[in-house]
């Protein structure tokens, strides 16, 4: 048996078939990647967008106009996005130990959070319905208002089961002035079943004074890069 498989193996029909096979999977790799690249760059445009609107709408509302954000992924056929994206701001300001507390805001039609997602206020948990791999990401900004003192805040979001899923650390040093320092942070999740959570939490090391959270800059979003929901409509 041996003897023959041998035989077999260096035959040029095996060596053919052995070739064809590492070329197979060679490609499937490559493809794999590909694929992937452009749903996570996708992903990255989308949330850029929607911060650049919410940026531009800061800026109208300051100058006095109450227009409301303008709602290009709603038009072209790219309605289906918005379901597939969430993005919620910071509500305090302090920066503690604890839960943190977000808010979803009105977008286009509807809410920035899509129809994948629910905010749960009563406990601060953002509640996702489907399973699959999710860009997430998270943008602290941060403000001296008197005297601040050197520290890092630090924030983890934790799923359902209580595991840590993310998280993202910043270093603030110490100074008498009014310098704003920032800090984005980015990863892919993947959730094997549907109905999961996320649940921030953040701590501080250190005294930091005076810094505080400037909330019209401070978020997190998620977008679904690879699931049930993407490929129905892709």
């Amino acid at each position: 048996m041996s003897a023959s498989t041998d035989v077999e193996s260096q035959s040029p029909a095996g060596r053919s078939r052995s070739r064809c096979l590492d070329t197979f999977l060679i490609v499937s790799v490559i493809a794999l990647f590909v694929m992937f690249a452009v749903a996570l760059a996708g992903a990255l445009f989308f949330a850029k967008h929607i911060e650049d609107e919410i940026n531009a709408r800061t800026s109208r509302e300051a100058d006095g106009a109450k227009d409301s954000l303008a709602a290009p992924l709603l038009q072209d056929g790219n309605a289906y996005k918005m379901q597939n994206f969430a993005y919620l701001r910071a509500t305090e300001s302090e920066l503690k130990t604890g839960v943190m507390a977000w808010e979803s805001f009105p977008y286009g039609k509807g809410q920035s959070i899509g129809s994948l997602y629910t905010y749960n206020k009563d406990q601060n948990a953002l509640d996702i319905k489907e399973s699959g791999s999710y860009f997430l990401y998270v943008q602290l900004s941060f403000s001296c208002t008197g005297k601040c003192q050197s520290g890092q805040f630090t924030v983890t979001f934790n799923n359902q089961h209580k595991m840590k899923e993310f998280t993202c650390s910043v270093s603030l040093p110490e100074q008498h002035k009014e310098t704003p320092q920032s800090q984005t942070c980015w990863r892919v999740v993947t959730f094997p079943e549907s109905n999961n959570r996320l649940l921030a939490k953040s701590e501080i090391t250190g005294q930091l004074g005076d810094w505080k959270l400037t909330l019209n800059d401070s978020g997190f979003g998620m977008f679904l890069v690879d699931g049930l929901q993407s490929v129905r409509h892709t």
